[in-house]
Order: structure tokens, then C-alpha cells, then sequence
């Protein structure tokens, strides 16, 4: 999971995760005194916890709020999702070796540096500063790093084998045909300015010979510029109708003088013929929805291995006093942020 601050999500990720529900264990270990919970063969230490709670306190802090005191709904909340993070990290890392996954300090560490040159251009003194801002060591920055690229190795392995039979794919359409019906459509590009006056003079322009594309490169201010005005095959009742009714009535190749909708002043180029209303065939909705369910596969195949984790920290799971979770059914989120 990649964000636009790699160590703002890192901080942020400690105090917004769901609480386990009843996430007992059937098999009770020992905890040693200086930990908070040992699931199957890993301990958790308490240093661990303290650190997080730590990063929740300065959260609070930069939000101008004041932490809840200990023993209130409020902690018991932050102190849940803290643990049950933890122990879910556990319990995600022991399966993920199961399935041979590793990941090696050297992976860590490329991930490390490449998010310093990325979100500080290399600079070393902010890195360490935000690091200060945000109450992280950088061993919770790496450990960060290690459970997302173990993440991706799992999704990745989970997903790689997972295909969609043809059978499906036409079962699918045939139960959703209606969902494949496409309007009258057309093929066009266009050059949007603000002003009439530009409008005329690239008008002009394009009567003297100039390159319809060359034009909209240099003055459109559509994101399809960079594509030399080009819209793609756009249905009709997709456009502005100002817009629509000129396109439509255009002879293919042919160029319109100055419309103007909300948007501003167009020139606008049919480039296909227009294509009647009609329903996509099978085989012309079939990659489509050959990538919707491949899609609601890979995601089926990923949330059925993390609900399995959760099974084997229920099971596998032993806490020191006072840090059990609750036991209702109760899927809650703590989510005291700072943007």
C-alpha cells in the first residue's frame, strides 16, 4: 500500500486499523513479563505497544487534542486497535512464511531509500525530520516497509494462478445484456480555449491548412492535448448537448466553426462515422468482463487468506492481563488522523 507520505501512513496506520472481533485463544501460552501477547511462536513486546502509543499521543497532539486518560473508552479504543494491529502483523507474517514468502533486508532497505529520494529528493536532514515529527524510529519505519512488501508478495502469489473460464464470462453477459447497451456514438477531437477571439484565430488557421492536431497541442486547454485533441468514441448522451448536436451533425472529417458550452469555446472535429445505438455482442464485452471478475477473484482469493490469518490469531494467541481485546462482534476503527 503506497501513499503520498510513505511515513505519514506508517503513523497513521497504528491507531486506524479494525478491531478483531472476539480475538481469543484456544491455545494458551506463557507471556513473558516484558511482553503483551505471544502469537503462535512470536512475542510481542511491550516496547512495541509503548512505541505505537506513542505515535497516537503525538497524532493527538498535532490535531490539538488531548489524548484520552487511561482507563476511558477512548484509550481502550487506541489500546485494541494497537494490540490487535500487532497481533494481526503477526499472524500475517507466520502464514506468509508458510506460503515460502520472504522478504530480505536488502528489499527493505531499497524500499527505505527509495521513498527518501522520492518524498525528499535525497535529503537525508528532512528525512530525519519528519522521522522526529512523527515520533518514528527508523526500525518502525523499516518494519513498515517489510510488512507491505510481504503484502505484495502474498497478493502476488494469491493472484498470479487465477483465471475466468469462457463459461463464465458468458454466463455473466447473458445475466447483464442490458448493461451492454451503447448509445449512438462517435469518434471526435476537439480544441478548447476560453476566449472567442482565439477561437476565431485558430479557425482561421486551420482554414489556411495548419494541422488541426498541431493546434490543439499548442493551445487546447483539454487534458486531450496531448493526444492531439483526440476524444475517443464517445457516446452521444455522454456530451454537453450543445456539443453533441454539432458533432452529430458533422460529415466525417470535417471541422465546426467556434461552439461554445460551459466549458468554453470548442472546435470540434468529427473524425468516425457515427455508430448506431446497439448492444455489445459477447465477444465485444468479453475482455471487459473477463477483467471484472478476474478482478473479484484475485480480490476474493486475498480476503479469503486474510480471513484465514484472522482465524489463526484467534486461535493461536495468548495476552498478558489487560491487553485481551474485548469479546463482542463489534468491527470498529479508531481514527484519530492528522492530514
Amino acid at each position: 500500500m503506497r501513499t503520498r507520505r510513505t511515513i505519514a501512513l506508517l503513523a497513521l496506520a497504528v491507531v486506524a486499523v479494525a478491531v478483531l472481533a472476539a480475538c481469543g485463544s484456544k491455545s494458551k501460552r506463557s507471556v513473558p513479563s516484558n511482553a503483551i501477547a505471544v502469537v503462535g511462536s512470536e512475542v510481542i513486546l511491550r516496547s512495541q505497544f509503548d512505541g505505537l502509543i506513542t505515535q497516537s499521543k503525538a497524532q493527538y497532539a498535532q490535531a490539538k487534542k488531548t489524548f484520552p486518560a487511561i482507563g476511558s473508552s477512548g484509550y481502550e479504543t487506541i489500546k485494541n486497535g494497537i494490540v490487535n494491529y500487532l497481533v494481526e502483523s503477526a499472524a500475517i507474517d507466520q502464514q506468509a512464511a508458510n506460503m515460502g514468502v520472504e522478504v530480505t533486508s536488502a528489499e527493505v532497505n531499497a524500499s527505505l531509500q527509495q521513498a527518501i529520494t522520492q518524498q525528499f529528493k535525497g535529503d537525508k536532514a528532512k528525512y530525519q525530520a519528519e522521522l522526529k515529527k512523527e515520533h518514528l524510529t527508523e526500525q518502525q519505519l523499516l518494519e513498515g516497509f517489510r510488512q507491505q512488501l510481504i503484502s505484495q508478495k502474498v497478493q502476488a502469489q494469491l493472484t498470479q494462478n487465477v483465471t475466468v473460464p469462457k463459461s463464465e464470462i458468458k454466463k455473466y453477459y447473458d445475466a447483464h445484456k442490458s448493461s451492454y447497451k451503447v448509445g449512438e456514438s462517435r469518434a471526435a477531437s476537439h480544441i478548447l480555449v476560453k476566449t472567442k477571439a482565439l477561437a476565431d484565430s485558430i479557425y482561421a488557421q486551420l482554414k489556411a491548412g495548419a494541422n488541426f492536431a498541431t493546434l490543439a497541442k499548442k493551445y487546447s486547454l483539454d487534458s486531450s492535448k496531448s493526444n492531439g485533441g483526440s476524444l475517443g468514441v464517445t457516446q452521444k448522451a455522454q456530451l454537453v448537448p450543445t456539443f453533441a448536436n454539432v458533432l452529430f451533425a458533422l460529415k466525417t472529417g470535417t471541422y465546426s466553426k467556434p461552439v461554445k458550452t460551459i466549458y468554453g469555446w470548442h472546435i470540434i472535429l468529427a473524425t468516425g462515422a457515427i455508430k448506431p445505438a446497439h448492444t455489445q455482442s459477447l465477444s465485444e464485452a468479453s475482455t471487459t468482463i473477463e477483467q471484472t471478475l478476474l478482478s473479484d477473484k484475485q480480490k476474493k482469493a486475498v480476503t479469503d487468506w486474510v480471513t484465514a490469518a484472522r482465524k489463526y490469531a484467534t486461535n493461536n494467541t495468548s495476552y498478558a492481563t489487560g491487553f485481551a481485546p474485548p469479546k463482542t462482534n463489534t468491527s470498529t476503527v479508531a481514527t484519530t488522523t492528522t492530514g
